[in-house]
């Protein structure tokens, strides 16, 4: 009898516990779908007038909401508008029509007008150079087939060959992207991001807006260093979203659990509170756009400019993926706090809402436990083989590379091995979570990865190419040589460092990165999408800001790390493709450095035969005689 009584008890309590739980869940499919209701209610009492006063809120609509979709959108967003299309039988916009018509009419002008006449291919380069820009610009054809143009046009017009041209659209630094997006696309495949996140949320208990802005953005940013910042922003953005839209109906709901008080100061205080909430989502997904650029500037694999920089056959032996983070990692630090800073300001500072309770954040864990189940042997490897990754670049330099060189002594292995070493792990490792299927799988990479970005790099490549084949460097060179003292002859890194930091100083529009894209797209998820205002009121100051503490930092970073500043090096006059510089035995004063050799830039222009070079004190010297006494 005892032991039926127990066992009648124990159902009961499993009863019980079954029953609490469906209501449990019932309250919650509840709450949302007042909160979907209200949201609809919102949206329909506001649409007209936010449709005809923010063009921006309507784009957001447009964009895609499918991740494989918003990574093409990221980087060419006006093909996913809905404008009107009046030209080229529905295909373009007005602003790709002008794009057109300009890139073709300075094409034409510059080859049939011919201004240069020192080098005639330059003006032939030049007009392909403004063809490629006006296309990039408008977007007048997607932006990874405008980068085939040169391939096309460059050997038809008899400044490169297409050997030449294609060997710029597969080197080394495709490789070096390659081996690291593959290591980027097995951790967003794991959810290991996503995870780590959680579980420091939790930690962290009831977490202060503050402190929230400060979590998201700082994971943003160091993951950012060494993944895509399109994958970075695509894994954390609705992670960030569902939070706030738990966060809103939590707040909603919490005026109905105080029994008693006038019910129309129970909604005015929801709607505050709601608001409130709106307005810190606005600075959370704008937190993470920026610090997704920020981070992205540290490493030579975070954004695009950077592998430009690497991939220059000048630089490639000076600028190392740990030089390079040396000298970056500190300007894409500041840059974070200085955006912490404008973000804290506008939408942290003096806000109401308490923070996000526990009971939210457990909740979307329990979705994560749901999705892909408890931490696993796949997300442990994943993470060691970033690691590894990551370790190996940085040792690369002096503690691999000289060990792997030929008899004469030159470097055998570049950061591209050391790149796709790890990633060729992945697909050797076998899955727990799949039996029978590796780590890193070909359908996934063949899914994630934008193979697009590989084009566009090459076509970068085949531009500078081009330049350097049809003499428009050494016209460009000159020209800006004549208006600056001295700027022939200092070390190109000076010029270069900055330029590369600077054109990841892009905050102020919703399409000047792709995280910022990104972030627009995925806003409307929430119950107020992002507007360009949002972009705007906080990027202009964030980018005043970063250029002005960016060009200080470059500065003295690049004079401590690259010796920036220091006399023209002997490896950039080796390196000259277009053979106008001599590195002679001339003692001196260089830049307030006594030296004992010091380069002579040949002068190669039209009023020169090249047998004339200048060094750094303007004197001009004869290239044979310097021959002769090397």
């Amino acid at each position: 009898v005892a032991t039926t009584d127990e066992s009648d008890d124990t159902m009961a309590t499993s009863s019980g516990s079954e029953l609490a739980g469906d209501r449990h869940e019932l309250k919650r499919s509840q709450s949302a779908t007042e909160r979907m209701g209200n949201a609809l209610q919102r949206a329909g009492s506001n649409a007209l007038q936010r449709a005809g006063a923010n063009l921006q809120l309507q784009r957001a609509g447009t964009l895609p909401k499918s991740d494989k979709m918003l990574q093409h959108a990221a980087t060419m967003p006006i093909l996913f508008d809905e404008a009107d299309r009046p030209w080229c039988g529905g295909l373009w916009k007005t602003q790709q029509l002008i794009g057109f018509l300009l890139g073709v009419g300075s094409m034409l002008v510059l080859s049939l007008w011919r201004p240069i006449h020192s080098y005639p291919q330059s003006n032939d380069m030049l007009g392909v150079a403004a063809l490629c820009a006006s296309f990039w610009v408008c977007e007048v054809i997607p932006i990874y087939m405008t980068a085939l143009i040169p391939m096309v046009m460059l050997p038809f017009l008899k400044i490169t060959s297409s050997a030449g041209i294609s060997a710029a659209y597969w080197n080394w630094i495709s490789m070096f992207v390659l081996g690291t997006f593959l290591v980027d696309i097995a951790l967003e495949q794991v959810h290991l991001p996503r995870r780590l996140a959680l579980k420091l949320l939790l930690h962290l208990g009831i977490v202060h807006p503050a402190a929230l802005l400060a979590v998201f953005m700082g994971l943003c940013w160091l993951l950012s260093m060494v993944v895509n910042s399109i994958a970075v922003t695509l894994l954390i953005t609705p992670f960030a979203i569902g939070i706030m839209n738990s966060a809103e109906e939590q707040v909603r709901s919490l005026p109905e659990e105080i029994e008693g008080g006038d019910a129309e100061e129970q909604q005015r205080q929801s709607e505050g509170a709601a608001r409130d909430v709106q307005k810190f989502a606005d600075g959370l997904l704008l937190g993470i756009a920026y610090s997704a650029t920020a981070g992205g500037m540290a490493t030579l694999t975070g954004a695009v400019a950077n592998y430009f920089l690497a991939g220059e056959t000048n630089f490639a032996a000076v600028v190392s993926w740990e030089k390079w983070f040396m000298f970056a990692s500190p300007i894409s630090l500041v840059t974070l706090l200085l955006a912490y800073a404008v973000l804290y300001l506008r939408y942290v500072r003096g806000l109401k809402f308490r923070g996000i309770e526990r009971e939210v954040l457990e909740s979307e864990y329990e979705d994560l436990l749901r999705e892909v189940g408890p931490f696993s042997r796949d997300e442990a490897i994943a993470g060691a083989i970033q690691v590894l990754q990551i370790a190996m670049l940085i040792l690369r330099p002096f503690a691999i590379s000289p060990f792997v060189t030929t008899p004469s002594g030159e470097n055998m292995v570049n950061d591209a091995t050391i790149a796709c070493l790890p990633a060729l792990l992945l697909f050797f490792v076998p899955s727990v979570v799949r039996p029978g299927q590796a780590l890193l799988t070909w359908p996934v990479v063949h899914e994630k990865f934008d193979f697009g970005l590989l084009l566009l790099i090459g076509g970068g490549m085949a531009i500078n190419s081009g330049f350097t084949n049809s003499g428009l460097n050494i016209v460009l060179g000159d020209a800006i040589a004549s208006a600056i003292p001295h700027v022939a002859v200092i070390n190109p890194l000076a010029l270069l460092l900055p330029a590369t930091i600077a054109t990841s100083f892009a905050f102020m529009l919703p399409t000047a990165t792709p995280p910022n894209v990104v972030v627009l797209a995925k806003s409307t998820d929430l119950s107020r999408a992002l507007r360009i205002r949002d972009f705007f009121s906080n990027g202009l100051p964030l980018t005043l800001g970063a250029c002005i503490l960016g060009a200080i930092l470059t500065h003295y970073l690049g004079l401590a790390v690259f010796d920036s500043e220091g006399p023209f090096p002997r490896w950039a006059c080796d390196a000259a493709a277009s053979g106008n510089c001599l590195f002679a035995a001339l003692p001196g004063v260089v830049q307030g450095r006594q030296v004992d050799s010091q380069a002579c830039i040949i002068n190669l222009g039209p009023i020169s035969d090249g047998s004339i070079c200048r060094i750094w004190n303007g004197t001009v010297l004869s290239v044979s005689e310097l021959i002769l006494a090397n």
